[in-house]
């Protein structure tokens, strides 16, 4: 009985310490910083990434399919979408003044994560990251520094505000930083599989003194990105070593907005890093301004930092803080639970923070449409109905794509089909090889966000082993000419794929790396056996199906001599070739005006149809 009786008394030491910690008052001119910065940012993700200038093409096409968290979560209609876009801005602008902050922050944070929860194919790390850093702000004070509301009302002005404001916030931050590092605890980043050709940018050209750009690659990107994740979160909680974490984070962030199309998420990272920094940093830096410029900024005044009790629901308040970091501890890791939502990778993706960790690459997609009364066989754009293709890659998505896809055609009295879907990715530099299974009817399929999804193909593991060698044949084949291709496939036993050669390709042949494959040309008189290191040549302008015939799954490659848009293959190759690796990450070359512009028309529109019945014009799309 002393053992359990000394760990609860242990225990609640340490809660009544925790309990202490947390209610400590400290100044709010640090958390106000955090505030305006993210308040900012906001206001300008919401024209960009979040789509406010684009809400006439996500949501004024009654025909496009939506990729909801939950299938009853329906969009409004385009005015309604128009005006709720409009509400978030105006809350994100009242986070950054300070102005009704309460009022605000639930203006921004209820259409946001409706937002978000309407179109999983938005969702990433960083989306989910804004939503939470804006709960986390609607319980804080940070609204009494420099904000309209304190400038209004003195009983709040200056007034401190509980530790646990920024405790969390700084959790938060933490919990990013060294969760990421946990994730690239994979032998794919580890082993330098996940990010390919960023040597070749300019964001490096310093360090190619010295190293080459496979050894940037290697040991700057991956070793470097893994060693400043699973690390950094603890240097910016120690006083000492805070100054050289803020400089190599800073220097990560501003380095990772050159080289990746992410939005604001490195600013958002960098509006944060001073979070960890002494409470009352933003007084002391004023205090130093010369004295005509030290008028025209906010109070200076310190405020003493004693401790407040937290009132008659400092309990309940703790639990829920408790809740919060548990959820936030625990829901990275849920994928056992939530096994519908794997595919290759396990974990949810949005918010696991595996930032990075795996590449994939599509080569092509195939959407079959088969009338069960007729016979007939057709093929689907897969550019209709949808905006992106990132649900190819999900299988959650593409079991909605399929029954949104059964919804539009019987408004053409297509009323009894069979919808199949073949998906060509590649994971990591591996083979191109088939994500789904393209004998199941998905129409009649079934899937479960919590049983694993059996009409998924498996990852050929067996074959990644061959990566360092298609990485050296790569290098062969590029080394041909400018416009040498080369595109790598893998399959199953007894599968097929059919492919096209188009006019001015030339030079298009097969090798077969591994296995057996049986060659079929269309109107051929007959089939050829290929097996390891068997070569064919491939005419243009003709159909050709290759089938796996091997007891193992085959793979084989295919290589031509053409335009960059020759095949439907061609889209692997010309990334692996990655010559143009600058102009890949770099931003859309646009005004950055033109997204303000566009979503005050649309708001313009919208209340002009509400209020006056006139007729929406849709534009054009950039």
């Amino acid at each position: 009985m002393t053992a359990p009786r000394t760990i609860i008394n242990k225990l609640g030491v340490i809660l009544d310490k925790c309990h202490h910690d947390a209610w400590r008052l400290k100044d709010p001119s640090n958390l106000a910083v955090t505030r305006i910065l993210f308040g900012f940012l906001m206001a300008v993700d919401i024209h960009f990434e979040r789509g406010f200038a684009e809400v006439d093409h996500r949501f004024g096409d009654f025909t496009q399919c939506h990729f909801p968290l939950f299938d009853f979560v329906k969009p409004l209609t385009f005015q309604w979408m128009c005006l709720l876009y409009l509400l978030m801005w105006l809350g994100a602008c009242g986070i950054m003044v300070g102005y009704n902050f309460k009022f605000s922050c639930l203006s921004f944070i209820l259409p946001y994560w409706y937002v978000l929860i309407l179109d999983k194919t938005s969702w990433n790390n960083h989306s989910y990251l804004y939503g939470l850093l804006s709960i986390l702000l609607f319980f804080s004070s940070a609204h009494h520094y420099c904000s309209i509301d304190a400038y209004i009302n003195s009983d709040i002005r200056n007034k401190p505000v509980p530790n646990w404001n920024y405790i969390l916030v700084r959790f938060q931050v933490f919990l990013l930083y060294f969760y990421a590092g946990v994730k690239k605890m994979d032998p794919e980043w580890l082993g330098g599989y996940s990010m390919r050709n960023l040597g070749r940018h300019w964001v490096f050209t310093p360090f190619k003194i010295f190293l080459t750009e496979e050894n940037i690659e290697y040991y700057m990107v991956h070793l470097g990105g893994f060693v400043l994740d699973l690390t950094v979160g603890f240097w910016l909680l120690w006083p000492k070593s805070r100054p050289l974490a803020l400089f190599f984070a800073a220097s990560f962030h501003l380095m990772n907005s050159q080289l990746f199309t992410i939005g604001m998420f490195p600013y958002v990272c960098l509006a944060t890093l001073p979070v960890f920094c002494d409470d009352d940093w933003p007084k002391r830096w004023i205090a130093k301004c010369p004295g005509l410029l030290r008028r025209c900024l906010p109070d200076t005044t310190k405020i003493a930092t004693t401790r407040e009790n937290g009132g008659k629901y400092s309990a309940f308040k703790i639990t829920l803080m408790g809740l919060y970091v548990v959820t936030q501890l625990v829901l990275p890791w849920s994928h056992s639970i939530t096994q519908g939502y794997n595919n290759w990778t396990n974990g949810l993706y949005g918010y696991s923070w595996d930032m990075m960790v795996h590449a994939w690459e599509t080569m092509h997609v195939v959407v079959t449409v088969k009338d069960k009364t007729t016979g007939r066989v057709n093929y689907l754009d897969t550019e209709v109905f949808v905006r992106n293709d990132k649900w190819v890659g999900h299988a959650d998505m593409v079991y909605q794509y399929a029954h949104c896809v059964k919804d539009r055609l019987e408004a053409v009295n297509m009323t009894d089909v069979a919808i199949y879907v073949d998906v060509w990715r590649s994971l990591n530099g591996r083979f191109q090889q088939r994500l789904i299974d393209p004998r199941v009817n998905l129409l009649e399929a079934e899937w479960s966000p919590f049983r694993p999804t059996p009409w998924l193909m498996p990852l050929l593991t067996e074959l990644s082993a061959w990566r360092q060698q298609l990485t050296q044949l790569e290098r062969t084949v590029f080394n041909w000419s400018d416009s040498s291709r080369v595109a790598f496939v893998a399959d199953f036993p007894g599968l097929s794929m059919d492919n096209y050669v188009p006019e001015g390709v030339t030079n298009a042949t097969i090798q077969v790396l591994e296995g057996q494959v049986e060659l079929s040309i269309e109107n051929g008189t007959r089939s050829y056996l290929l097996n390891a290191n068997d070569t064919a040549s491939l005419p243009s302008r003709v159909m050709h199906k290759i089938t796996t015939t091997s007891a193992v799954p085959a793979c084989y490659m295919y290589t031509f001599i053409g335009p960059a848009a020759s095949t439907a293959s061609e889209e692997t190759s010309g990334k692996a070739r990655g010559n143009n690796a600058k102009k890949e990450t770099s931003h859309r070359d646009v005004s950055l005006m033109t997204p303000f512009a566009k979503s005050l028309a649309l708001v313009g529109q919208s209340i002009l149809n509400l209020v006056f019945g006139i007729p929406l014009v849709m534009h054009n799309s950039k």
